[in-house]
């Protein structure tokens, strides 16, 4: 049996590699010829751990094809990334579309097509299947989608349970029978619909907890309580379980899956507030900045900002849809002197990065902690005192800081520390 997996990024190559290992003859298909150039050469941009050793495995086993051009298969596997059009609000399913006319060009009577990627509900009934239907093949179809979570993909995409949505019983028989060969965690068997929905729920009840944080810690700011103690004991409930606030959201799937889920359904309240709400806390994050700079009658324009982090996440290299990047972007409306450090992200497009952490912090006015990376947990704050500038200011976004080192001016979200 071939497997073609179309789309070869963040979770088709991963997927591929995968399928290979669980005996799979695959083929990789993907309409950029500077990625298929890329993976035929074993040049990888994914960090993952893991990853490498399973790719390297997938390639010397001679089972793993990769081309720019469709081949003919038993199972068509879709990991088309999905986006929203123009930074706006509505998906843009223009790639999947496209990913999915390109198998019904090859499509055989019996072939078996699954969908991984996101997508708003009803997409693959009303959306898909018209254009595998126009060919006139007898054929499968399923929504699969991925539950992963950057940083632990590999274990996650064996491990965790998986969701198979047939558009009709043997759709979800046969789609259970290809992830069954490699997956350990629970199959969740349902219908295309339900499994979108699933799906978006999951990243939307996530988005919208962090807004609730997240208000809540603007709410605290403004009493002058402590959101994160706050937080711990109110969890100590069993029924309650409050996210962390934070700088804003960040990464691929918070970010727009809410929007697939809402997208056409105008009556939405909820989340569409709660996706303001995170949006606009990295304004909520140079506000307090120049706040603190004002409060020490510095000048913002001569004074040096740091914002450590560029990753969404800590001990990641991901920064897609960057928190850090945003308030850099903000910052830079207000100082001629912003820095940005990530010990794990190599591509900063237009910011300017520092040449590393000591770089960074030199004579440093302002040092904002945006993403929760170990190594700025185990910062020496009293042996770089006499590097920074004067009073030096520590704004802390994640409740990483225990303690205020002496000699410098703490403010932490959710909390105004002296």
């Amino acid at each position: 049996m071939r497997i073609c997996v179309v789309g070869l990024g963040y979770i088709g190559l991963p997927t591929a590699a995968i399928l290979v290992k669980a005996g799979y003859d695959v083929f990789g298909y993907d309409v950029n010829d500077l990625t298929i150039s890329a993976i035929r050469d074993g040049k990888i941009s994914i960090e993952e751990p893991g990853f490498e050793d399973l790719f390297r495995e997938a390639l010397s086993s001679k089972r793993l094809h990769i081309g720019n051009s469709i081949q003919v298969s038993d199972v068509y596997m879709v990991a088309v990334s999905t986006s929203l059009k123009d930074e706006g609000q509505k998906a843009d399913l223009g790639p999947l579309k496209a990913a999915v006319k390109d198998i019904a060009e090859v499509l055989k009577d019996g072939d078996l097509v699954i969908i991984e990627s996101t997508v708003p509900p009803g997409t693959t009934v009303t959306l898909l299947k018209p254009i595998l239907d126009a060919k006139k093949r007898h054929y499968y179809l399923a929504f699969c989608p991925e539950r992963v979570l950057p940083g632990d993909l590999v274990r996650e995409l064996v491990n965790n349970d998986r969701i198979i949505g047939g558009i009709d019983p043997e759709s979800t028989k046969r789609a259970k029978a290809i992830y069954k060969r490699f997956v350990k965690g629970r199959m969740l068997e349902t219908d295309a619909l339900t499994a979108e929905l699933a799906k978006l729920f999951e990243n939307t009840y996530r988005t919208v907890n962090i807004a609730l944080a997240n208000e809540l810690a603007i709410l605290a700011e403004g009493l002058g309580g402590d959101v994160w103690s706050a937080i711990e004991i109110a969890n100590s409930h069993p029924r309650v379980h409050i996210h962390l606030p934070g700088p804003g959201v960040g990464g691929y799937c918070l970010t727009k899956d809410p929007w697939f889920l809402i997208d056409g359904y105008e009556g939405s309240k909820i989340i569409k507030e709660s996706m303001k709400v995170n949006a606009n806390m990295p304004a909520h994050v140079v506000e307090v900045t120049l706040a603190a700079l004002q409060a020490q009658g510095k000048d913002p324009r001569r004074s040096k900002i740091v914002v450590l982090g560029a990753a969404y996440k800590g001990n990641v290299a991901d920064p897609r849809e960057s928190q850090g990047f945003r308030i850099y972007a903000l910052l830079r409306k207000h100082s001629d002197n912003v820095v940005i450090q990530d010990p794990y992200v190599k591509e900063y497009r237009n910011h300017r990065p520092a040449k590393d952490l000591n770089d960074a912090l030199k004579g440093a006015d302002v040092i904002i902690i945006v993403t929760e990376h170990d190594i700025y947990k185990k910062i020496n704050w009293d042996s770089i005192w006499k590097k920074l500038g004067k009073d030096p200011v520590l704004i802390d976004t994640r409740n990483i800081m225990k303690k205020r080192p002496d000699g410098y001016i703490l403010i932490k979200l959710g909390k105004r520390s002296k």
